[in-house]
């Protein structure tokens, strides 16, 4: 039995029963779409109102989605000193070797490692630098890092890592890069105070002890001692 009005469902009774259409648009009493060569608009904006029934479009439907230039810029990371010093977080450190100790670096303020450099020297040069030497289209000063940290140490290191820890570059010869290591800031421990200020502490990695260096501070020791023609 239908009652009057009222769509019954749409599905199959006995297997001969045909299945009632849905009514079309015009049945509905819905807007009509409109369609070119009718001197009818059909601009987006004429479409969405025939879709709503002739309605403009409530404006607080539409989100307010900020513009991709507007989008906020990732908050500056605090200087690798401040964040020992709060005890909070985690660092990545690369782990090098110059002569028996070992060193680390934040892996941030690294730029590249490079192996067998060609180093020309130049005049009137510090006893820290090597010279200078090409990587890709700019020229590097080269620093011994055991001499600028005044280790007991006579090589000049195999390999060379190229730091940035913000705005300028140096390279600085090591013996050996290790690893990089995972290091909680709340496992950094004090250092002698005769280590110097380019020391931030030690972290133990395994049984090994590990000194962990402010790249700001060893990058400024470097320039400091530079040829003025280099600064």
């Amino acid at each position: 039995m239908i009652v009057h009005g009222v769509m019954p469902r749409l599905r199959r009774k006995t297997p001969h029963e045909p299945v009632r259409a849905i009514p079309a648009p015009a049945e509905r009493g819905a807007a009509r779409l409109p369609r070119a060569g009718r001197n009818e608009p059909t601009s987006l904006r004429a479409l969405a109102i025939a879709l709503n029934d002739g309605r403009p479009r409530p404006r607080t439907f539409d989100p307010d989605l900020p513009a991709f230039e507007a989008a906020a810029p990732p908050a500056p990371v605090a200087p690798l000193r401040e964040r020992v010093a709060s005890r909070e977080g985690r660092v990545e450190l690369l782990v090098f070797r110059v002569g028996r100790e070992l060193f680390a670096f934040e892996l941030r303020a690294i730029e590249e490692a490079v192996e067998g450099v060609d180093v020309c020297p130049i005049p009137d040069a510090p006893a820290s630098m090597l010279g200078i030497f090409a990587l890709r289209d700019r020229s590097l000063p080269l620093y011994v890092l055991a001499r600028v940290l005044d280790l007991a140490h006579t090589g000049n290191g195999a390999m060379t890592l190229v730091l940035r820890p913000s705005h300028t570059r140096v390279a600085l010869a090591v013996d050996v890069v290790d690893d990089v290591f995972d290091s909680s800031l709340d496992g950094v421990h004090p250092a002698p105070a005769s280590d110097g200020d380019g020391v931030l502490g030690v972290v133990w990695r395994g049984v090994d002890l590990v000194t962990l260096l402010d790249a700001d501070v060893v990058v400024a020791a470097c320039l400091a001692a530079a040829p003025p023609a280099l600064t």
